[in-house]
């Protein structure tokens, strides 16, 4: 019996080791790093999006899932398993969904394709701001972006931290609006005064982790401003 409990205790110990929440910031002398990018993985492209009443097309970049299946398709350069998924991501409402490595942009006519970016980042949403350009004929994407490894795992995924970007519908001005190791919680867009509101959250005490001992932060950005100035405001 005393076996039995001592076998227990050790698995309840070994859980709540593996269950322990990892941090999303590791400290260290250096800032998060910029990763390189990844040569062997396989990047692909969706087909072009034309987005409404516009003159320009996106073109979604990302890397393709591979999953282990028996049965093998091969091109002239790499093979990939039946059942593989092509598609990288979802477009509905003006807002691009996925895990994308970038996003290139064309004016139609010119035949000529813009990458929104050169940065080794993971793009999980591009929205469009539809509302802002029908009122005020501005066109402008916003975009929830992991830009750094910032808990040195050498991945960059979910489990770093998420900031927003801005940029003009060709993908110029790509403008990062919030300071390093700052966690974005939120966002939202009133569009009767043009302006878009952000939540975010700062590790005051350097632990590693977001809870309520850290600091909120509040800022907006006056949309049709061509500055796009970040702009503090303090609500509480």
């Amino acid at each position: 019996m005393k076996t039995i409990f001592s076998t227990l205790l050790t698995l309840l110990l070994l859980a709540s080791c593996t269950t322990e929440k990892k941090p999303k910031v590791v400290y260290t002398d250096q800032e998060a790093k910029t990763l390189a990018k990844d040569t062997s993985v396989v990047v692909v492209a969706d087909l072009p999006i034309l987005i409404d009443s516009t003159n320009f097309l996106m073109h979604p970049i990302g890397e393709l899932q591979l999953y282990a299946k028996d049965r093998k398709y091969t091109s002239s350069s790499w093979s990939y398993a039946a059942g593989t998924n092509f598609s990288i991501a979802d477009y509905n409402n003006y807002t691009l969904n996925g895990t994308l490595k970038n996003i290139k942009f064309e004016e139609v006519g010119t035949n000529k394709l813009v990458p929104l970016t050169d940065k080794n980042i993971v793009i999980t949403s591009a929205h469009f701001l539809w509302d802002l350009y029908e009122k005020t004929g501005k066109q402008l994407f916003i975009y929830d972006v992991i830009d750094a490894d910032t808990n040195s795992d050498g991945v960059l995924d979910g489990m770093d931290i998420k900031t927003l970007y801005l940029s003009k519908i060709d993908g110029s001005n790509f403008k990062r609006l919030m300071p390093k190791n700052h966690e974005l919680l939120e966002w939202k867009i009133i569009p009767e005064i043009d302006r878009l509101y952000v939540k975010s959250i700062e590790d005051i005490n350097k632990d590693g982790n977001f809870d309520k001992n850290d600091k909120l932060h509040y800022n907006y950005v006056y949309l049709i401003d061509e500055t796009l100035e970040v702009i503090d405001y303090y609500p509480n």
